[in-house]
């Protein structure tokens, strides 16, 4: 007989074999005991977890004749040949593969069919957001309103892919990702059967690469046995054992040992012994990318616990899913960092690990960052100290490096003008109507505009694009307004809501006799404060295109400009 992965041998066949999704267990046999079966589920989530499984074990307790309590007997013909995905009543659709119009009309024609045998007649269809747009249109009415002996069963990984339309027609459920010790607590399970022992460290390398997910779990224990075969030490009850040494080489990857080492020799400065350790990695032949970004995990962790310290919070080791040991070594380094250090550290090697992907020295970029790392304490020294006589200082930038600026450039920045305050005698300020006046330190129609925008911004944005006149009455100033002939503006302006509005406006800034005057005329009028915004804007356009350095940059690189950013 042929060999069958242990992820297929040890594929649930009943909800009780199911890790982790007790919520979608419960839900699912209430809805068969209490007869309040939908028409159409659909089960979203990570990878291997179990959506096609439950979809399985979910027709098989449907249609099971000998079934007791939602629970499939798996020895009647219907159970294994659902088993052996060879079941006339239960189709099993591959979306990825029948993802066009002309598969889901088939299923819209056989839906009108009963089933050959029992009550229901189920279709799953794994990886459905593989289903083009007009698949899913095609779907759309029968999924809605399909016969009372069909249901659909969708299984997907990427759930924001599917219609809003699809997701309201079906009862959706939420499929969670497996921690590390349910995966280990399973793992044990199959290999007292197989009589196979893995040490626990082996078994956390295992569960800590499979992403949460059981099948990858698993898939990784084969390959483990696969590589030793029977080479491995035998106990005394003829058991395999395998230690995490072994699993490491298995696997190629890094232990996590050698993960926490390399915090600690950046913790504690040891140069030598850090180096050293990422050239024995690199030699090994472990991916460096991979390796860093197992880094990163054991920075997470380490962050997390410095966090909870100094919020005064309690955590555990089981909140953050690893070993007692492993969560004593990380709290012991944690108490010689700092948080705004491990913040620095993440974006250096979050950093580090998208330069890797591309560079041709990857091996040179990670001994770069690491001893940048540790040389945070000493450029957070040069930062925070004051330098004299012209010496250069150098800055930390957002990922961690230095960069050398002059002292002088600094200075300049630090520098600020404090204005001369001048006494106004009492009797020479006017008093500001309401309250409301504030010019801003500009011209008053253009603080008048502002004042307005704050109010009404579509109002002020039509203000902006007038000529206007100012005349001063007595209590209050006569307001003429200018627009283009037949403009857009013009027409908003005579509006009587508008006029009523900006006179109103106009009262309550200037004075209680202001008056508003529109004409399309701009004889004797200031232009808009939107045309001297462009003017302005021109005017800069021209002289950054003018400057000798844009001149000079130009003739060295031979270079066109494309594009001046003027902000005012």
């Amino acid at each position: 007989m042929a060999y069958l992965a242990i992820a297929r041998k040890w594929r649930p066949h009943s909800f009780e074999d199911l890790v982790g999704q007790g919520h979608v267990v419960q839900t699912l046999t209430n809805a068969i005991r209490l007869n309040r079966v939908s028409h159409a589920y659909l089960f979203s989530g990570a990878r291997g977890i179990g959506k096609t499984s439950v979809a399985r074990i979910f027709a098989k307790a449907l249609r099971c004749p000998n079934a007791k309590d939602a629970v499939p007997c798996n020895t009647c013909n219907e159970c294994v040949a659902i088993s052996e995905s060879r079941s006339v009543d239960v189709v099993e659709i591959d979306g990825a593969s029948n993802n066009g119009v002309e598969a889901v009309r088939g299923i819209r024609d056989n839906v009108a069919y009963g089933a050959a045998s029992g009550n229901y007649k189920i279709y799953i269809i794994d990886e459905v957001h593989m289903l083009s747009l007009s698949a899913f249109n095609a779907l759309l009415k029968t999924l809605e309103e399909p016969p009372a002996h069909v249901i659909f069963l969708l299984a997907t990984t990427e759930v924001q892919k599917i219609p809003l339309t699809v997701l309201g027609r079906c009862q959706r459920f939420e499929f969670r990702r497996l921690t590390s010790q349910q995966i280990i607590d399973r793992i044990q399970q199959i290999l007292k059967t197989e009589g196979i022992s893995i040490s626990e460290e082996g078994l956390r390398l295992i569960a800590s690469h499979s992403d949460g997910s059981l099948r990858d779990a698993l898939s990784l224990l084969d390959q483990v046995l696969s590589y030793f075969g029977g080479n491995s030490k035998k106990s005394d009850k003829d058991t395999l054992i395998f230690n995490d040494t072994q699993v490491v080489e298995a696997l190629g990857i890094s232990q996590t040992n050698v993960v926490s080492d390399y915090w600690k020799f950046i913790v504690h400065k040891d140069i030598k012994k850090l180096l050293a350790l990422i050239s024995e990695a690199y030699l090994s032949g472990v991916d460096l990318k991979h390796f860093a970004e197992r880094c990163l995990e054991e920075l997470r962790l380490l962050y997390l616990i410095q966090a909870a310290k100094e919020s005064r919070e309690d955590l555990t080791a089981e909140a953050l899913d690893i070993s007692s040991i492993h969560f004593k070594e990380l709290s012991a380094l944690s108490e010689k960092t700092s948080l705004i250090q491990l913040e620095r550290m993440a974006q250096i090697l979050s950093k580090t690990i998208s330069q890797i992907s591309w560079s041709s020295l990857p091996r040179f970029v990670l001994e770069v960052a690491s001893v940048r790392m540790t040389k945070l304490d000493e450029l957070d020294q040069f930062q925070q100290s004051s330098s004299h006589g012209g010496d250069k200082r150098p800055i930390m930038t957002d990922d961690g490096s230095a960069t050398e600026t002059e002292p002088s450039v600094l200075e300049k920045k630090e520098i600020k003008v404090v204005p001369k305050l001048e006494v106004i005698p009492s009797s020479q300020v006017e008093p500001e109507p309401h309250g409301e006046r504030a010019e801003n330190g500009g011209e008053p129609w253009k603080a008048f505009v502002e004042f307005v925008m704050k109010k009404r911004p579509l109002l002020g944005a039509l203000l902006n694009h007038a000529s206007f006149a100012l005349e001063d009455i007595n209590n209050g100033k006569n307001v003429t307004l200018g627009f283009g002939e037949g403009s857009f503006y013009e027409k908003q302006a005579s509006d009587p809501k508008n006029i009523q509005d900006i006179t109103a406006f106009l009262k309550t800034y200037f004075g209680p006799q202001s008056v508003l005057k529109l004409s399309n005329s701009e004889t004797n009028a200031k232009q808009s404060l939107e045309k001297g915004r462009q003017a302005e804007e021109a005017t800069l356009r021209k002289s950054a295109l003018e400057h000798p350095a844009v001149s000079q940059a130009r003739e060295i690189f031979g270079a066109e400009v494309v594009d001046v950013r003027v902000e005012i």
